[in-house]
């Protein structure tokens, strides 16, 4: 016989996936006509989330999402297996390189640093493990929306804001478009100055067994040391990362 769950825990999380981007703050009265509670059960259950650092009360009354949670998803990251295998792999890479290295994964609508290895330079360019990076304008996001397929693909560009942020950045659908058929096509991806205007990168996907994306790893760095040279290099290095990352992962037989 199975294991009852804890209902309480459960509806704990219920109500913290009330809180979205859209909705970045709930109510009593949001828990109790969305969730079918009374209105001590919906405040019990508010105040509890609270008094743990799940919820914070900006105003009196409403809740929105807590830095516990920021903390516990930062654990996520530090003490995943994937970030495991992959940080000395990149530690190599940017010690051979002398650029910076990051591995990231999609979550949401945002690409996510769940790894990353700075370069030995006296001035570099560094993104700390869990910072929040857009898709559209940056190497690691063009690849998750290479590897999309034309449903998700769809629903993505229909409801994510691609904010223009530098002058080179890809804002019009069918150009972006056009730029992921030729991702999917040369199998990596660049940026050249896209999401801030001095920093270039050139990242590829390390996929599973079953051909699903599930990390991607980039070299980064000042967009006037990214020569076709170093590009060449990098994607020469990211190739032989790719297939060691696949191989500790998923064995011999990857």
């Amino acid at each position: 016989m199975a294991t009852p769950l804890n209902g309480s825990l459960v509806r704990g999380f219920e109500i913290l996936n009330l809180i979205s981007r859209e909705r970045p703050e709930i109510t009593t009265a949001i828990v109790v006509s969305e969730l079918g509670l009374n209105t001590a059960t919906a405040h019990r259950f508010l105040m509890t989330l609270e008094s743990v650092g799940a919820l914070v009360c900006p105003k009196k009354g409403t809740y929105s999402l807590g830095y516990k949670l920021v903390d516990l998803g930062q654990r996520v990251l530090e003490t995943n297996r994937v970030a495991s295998v992959v940080h000395p792999i990149i530690s190599s890479i940017a010690e051979d390189i002398n650029e910076s290295v990051m591995a990231a994964r999609l979550v949401g609508d945002k690409i996510v640093c769940i790894a990353s290895a700075p370069a030995d330079r006296p001035v570099s360019v560094n993104i700390r493990v869990g910072s929040r990076l857009e898709t559209h304008s940056t190497a690691h996001g063009k690849l998750w929306l290479a590897h999309m397929d034309a449903t998700d693909l769809d629903e993505f560009l229909r409801s994510v804001d691609r904010d223009r942020q530098t002058e080179a950045t890809i804002t019009e659908e069918d150009v972006l478009r056009s730029e992921l058929a030729k991702i999917r096509k040369e199998g990596f991806s660049t940026n050249v100055g896209e999401r801030e205007r001095d920093i270039g990168a050139v990242a590829v996907p390390i996929v599973s067994k079953t051909g699903d994306l599930i990390v991607t790893v980039s070299i980064y760095g000042m967009l006037s040391r990214f020569d076709n040279d170093l590009v060449a290099r990098a994607r020469t290095r990211l190739d032989q990362a790719a297939r060691e990352i696949t191989h500790r992962l998923y064995g011999a037989g990857a």
